[in-house]
C-alpha cells in the first residue's frame, strides 16, 4: 500500500473512532461559548449562523503531536509532493466523515460532521511534504535512546520552519548527538534551539545569534527589575498613567533560557560568552572548552558559573 494511502486510512480510523479535546481547545470553546454540552456545541458548530464555526472546528480538528507520531512511521517512508497531499485531501474529503466529540467534565459525546475546510487545514498540518536532511535523520536514527524518542524528535523538527543550510543542518545534527537525552531537559533544550533557529535567516552565523539573544535577554532582565521596583513604589494604575511601560518577562525564565543557551554553545562550540547580569561587573567573559566533546570539562564550567 502506498504511504499516501495508508495515511488516508490512518486519519479516516483516528477522526471515526472518536476526537478527544485537549484542555486547550476546551478552554477555547469554553471562553467562546461558554460551558455548553457536546450536543450544544455540535448544534453551534454547525448552524450557518456562527461566524466563529470555522475556527472553532480547524482547531478542533487540529493535528497534536501525538497523532503525528502515530503517523510518522509512515511519513519517513515517503517524499510526498504537493499534488500528492493535495490529492490526499481530496480523497478524505469525499468520505464525508462524521467525527465523535467528547468532551470532559460528564458533558457528553456529539457526532460531528468534519468539513472540508477543517480536512485540509488537518493535512495542511502535518507538514508531509517536509523532508529532513538526510545528515539529521542519520543523527537521530543513531543517536534517540528509543523508537518514540526518534518519532518524538522527528515530528518536532517536521513542524519546524527552519531555512535550509549547510550550517544549520550541521548545528542541529551535532546537537541531537551531544545534548544528553532522558530527561524533560532535553526536549526544552531542543525545542529553544528550534525556536532560535527558526528566528534567523540561512546565513546568519548561529553562535553570535546565541550571543545576541543572549544580549536580549539581559536586556529584559534589567528592564523587569526596573518595572518591580517601580512597582514596589507605585501603583499599576499610576505607572500607566505616567506612561511607564511594564516589562512583560519572567525572570527565572529568561536566565533559565539564558542558562540553556550556555549549555547549547559550550557542547556545539566548545566556547561561550557569560555577559554580566545587571548587578554585576565586569567584561563578558570567554570561556573555551579544548575538546567540545569532552563533557567532563563542559560541566565543570557550567559548575562554575
Amino acid at each position: 500500500m502506498e504511504p499516501s494511502e495508508e495515511i488516508i486510512q490512518t486519519l479516516t480510523r483516528e477522526l471515526s473512532g472518536g476526537w478527544e479535546l485537549s484542555a486547550e481547545v476546551v478552554h477555547f470553546l469554553d471562553s467562546t461559548f461558554g460551558p455548553v454540552s457536546a450536543r450544544e456545541l455540535a448544534d453551534i458548530l454547525t448552524s450557518p449562523d456562527n461566524c466563529e464555526a470555522d475556527t472553532a472546528l480547524e482547531l478542533i480538528f487540529f493535528p497534536d503531536a501525538d497523532l503525528q507520531e502515530r503517523i510518522e512511521p509512515i511519513t519517513e517512508k515517503a517524499d510526498f509532493s504537493e499534488k500528492t497531499v493535495s490529492d490526499m485531501i481530496g480523497k478524505l474529503c469525499a468520505q464525508k466523515i462524521t467525527a465523535p466529540i467528547r468532551l470532559p467534565d460528564g458533558r457528553g459525546e456529539a457526532s460531528l460532521s468534519v468539513p472540508d475546510t477543517a480536512i485540509t487545514q488537518l493535512i495542511s498540518r502535518l507538514n508531509l511534504t517536509v523532508c529532513l536532511p538526510p545528515e539529521i535523520r542519520l543523527s537521530i536514527a543513531e543517536n534517540s535512546e528509543s523508537r518514540d524518542d526518534a518519532l518524538r524528535i522527528r515530528v518536532r523538527l517536521r513542524n519546524a520552519r527552519i531555512p535550509e543550510s549547510f550550517a544549520h543542518t550541521k548545528f542541529l545534527g551535532t546537537l541531537i548527538e551531544v545534548l544528553p537525552q532522558g530527561s524533560q531537559e532535553f526536549w526544552e533544550t531542543l525545542d529553544l534551539a528550534v525556536y532560535l533557529l527558526e528566528q534567523i535567516g540561512a546565513e546568519t552565523d548561529i553562535y553570535q545569534a546565541l550571543m545576541e539573544h543572549k544580549k536580549m535577554l539581559i536586556r529584559a532582565i534589567s528592564a523587569a527589575r526596573k518595572s518591580r521596583e517601580a512597582l514596589a513604589a507605585n501603583t499599576v494604575e499610576a505607572l500607566i498613567m505616567q506612561g511607564a511601560s511594564i516589562a512583560p518577562i519572567r525572570v527565572d525564565t529568561a536566565l533559565c533560557t539564558i542558562e540553556r543557551i550556555d549549555r547549547i554553545s559550550l557542547l556545539i562550540y566548545g566556547t561561550t560568552e557569560f555577559f554580566p547580569l545587571p548587578e554585576e561587573a565586569g567584561p563578558p567573559m570567554d570561556l573555551a572548552v579544548e575538546n567540545s566533546g569532552d563533557l567532563g570539562s563542559v560541566t565543570r564550567l557550567l559548575d562554575s558559573y
